[in-house]
């Protein structure tokens, strides 16, 4: 099996395919349980999403944490990632990570004594991506309201068509923009970003619109922040931990 920095090249690169989508599912762990519940994810549901992309259950499935920030307080955050084909894939999938046939024990009993707290589903349509044949360990997720959805996609795909050709040399392995599906309310950002990087140092730069942004015109900034004068609704660094390959 390659090593994890391998398995993460084409880390949330989904495609450009018009049906394909993925779901979010975040999970807040206790501090003190997260190594057993790491162990968990790489030993058991790690394979078990192998097997199920083999068979054609699902296209991808990862798992990240994030990375660094937030307060002491705080309980440790990972996101499930779950990437599908279409709908009729994602309908379809089943409960894949059941581990009882495999491994002799129910999924249940196996987490029996990590301390989770789930926080839901998302699930989002891909509309643009950008993948290279490079590693990437380190992914910003944003979250934004646009006031005007249509131009918001519009001025994105110009933003991206234009730092492309300056993703290798800012450390940058993959970019993609995406609509929500489900839910949908006011109380939930209806657009979805995701930058990969190589290192956490380089996504950092990132989020001060340096490295792959230095070559974005300023004007394309004005009108980003026109339409989201508040800025992005939350953005954070998340680490990969497992996934398929």
């Amino acid at each position: 099996m390659r090593k994890i920095s391998i398995l993460f090249t084409l880390l949330l690169s989904f495609g450009i395919s018009a049906q394909e989508v993925f779901v979010l599912q975040p999970v807040n762990i206790d501090p003190s349980d997260t190594q057993k519940f790491e162990m968990i994810e790489k030993t058991y549901a790690t394979p078990m999403a192998q097997e199920a992309k083999e068979k054609g259950v699902i296209k991808d499935w990862y798992l990240m944490k994030k990375s660094g920030g937030g307060r002491a307080t705080e309980k440790a955050l990972y996101i499930w990632v779950h990437v599908y084909e279409s709908i009729d894939q994602m309908t379809n999938a089943g409960n894949w990570w059941e581990t009882k046939d495999k491994f002799g024990v129910a999924a249940a009993e196996i987490y029996d004594g990590v301390t989770r707290y789930p926080v839901g589903n998302f699930m989002y349509k891909t509309e643009k991506s950008y993948e290279t044949d490079r590693a990437g360990k380190f992914v910003i997720f944003n979250w934004a309201a646009p006031s005007d959805m249509g131009k918001m996609i519009s001025l994105a795909d110009k933003i991206s068509s234009s730092f492309k050709g300056n993703m290798k040399k800012s450390g940058m392995t993959s970019w993609g923009m995406a609509t929500r599906v489900y839910p949908q309310g006011e109380e939930f950002d209806p657009l979805f970003f995701w930058d990969g990087y190589e290192t956490r140092a380089q996504a950092l730069a990132h989020l001060m619109n340096q490295g792959v942004l230095d070559v974005v015109k300023p004007e394309m900034f004005a009108e980003l922040f026109k339409l989201i004068p508040n800025g992005f609704s939350n953005r954070v660094i998340m680490e990969a931990v497992t996934g398929t390959y």
